[in-house]
């Protein structure tokens, strides 16, 4: 008998949770239709607003809505949020074609920390991609170290050519681990952000600039953040940045 109320108990929590869930998704449903319905209006200040509300709720997007919200912030004249959301846009579709429209756009706008040349992209590119890299490197290491414990062990001989194999796939993913360490990036966000030699309101003036730069993030001191700026170094007040994913 016990045993059943814990089931009926269970049961009903589980049905009450798929009850909400399918309340949330219909309600998603309906908004995400309504703010595709005033974007096709071009309506983009509205479309936006609803389309935030839904990546704030739900914590995800699609591409095509992230493509919209992009379009958007753009034709509104914000353009540091038109590059962070095609850059999220990017981290979910690597195209390649949107690499080329926020080049595109630095490029007009004279933005800082964007690829420009074909090289500069394909390191880009191998930088994405390092990860997997790293992982099959690793998948082809464990092969050759097997095969060649395989030899030793059935044939008593060694082999040198699988030897020198894994030693160049241990010196690559060597390689790919300490030079395409994921660097921690971030766009300036304000119209006029300040750009300070010292972590300091009171330290010295470097520039003043605009919205849109990309810059690497070296360090963060307090409501500070240690960024690399034109060759050299500077700090900039942490509401005046967002940080990439």
């Amino acid at each position: 008998m016990q045993k059943r109320v814990y089931k009926l108990i269970l049961l009903s929590v589980f049905g009450l949770f798929s009850s909400v869930q399918a309340a949330v998704s219909q309600d998603v449903s309906a908004k995400l239709s309504q703010a595709d319905s005033l974007f096709n209006q071009r309506m983009y200040t509205q479309s936006l607003k609803i389309y935030e509300e839904i990546y704030s709720q739900t914590e995800s997007a699609s591409p095509a809505m992230l493509l919209k919200m992009a379009y958007s912030q753009e034709a509104m004249g914000n353009l540091s949020q038109a590059l962070l959301y095609l850059h999220d846009y990017y981290r979910v579709t690597f195209d390649k074609e949107v690499l080329k429209k926020m080049n595109d756009l630095a490029q007009v706008n004279g933005l800082e920390g964007y690829e420009s040349d074909d090289f500069v992209r394909f390191l880009k590119s191998l930088e994405d991609y390092s990860f997997l890299i790293i992982g099959v490197l690793l998948a082809l290491g464990l092969l050759i170290l097997s095969m060649i414990f395989r030899k030793l062990k059935k044939h008593q001989e060694k082999s040198p050519g699988l030897a020198i194999g894994l030693v160049i796939i241990l010196g690559l993913n060597i390689f790919f681990i300490n030079f395409f360490n994921k660097k921690e990036l971030g766009i300036i966000s304000n119209v006029e952000s300040y750009i300070m030699s010292g972590p300091s309101a009171a330290a010295e003036l470097i520039e003043v600039v605009g919205e849109g730069h990309k810059v690497e993030i070296l360090d963060k001191r307090d409501i500070w953040y240690e960024i690399k700026w034109r060759g050299g170094r500077g700090y900039i007040r942490e509401n005046n940045l967002e940080k990439l994913l």
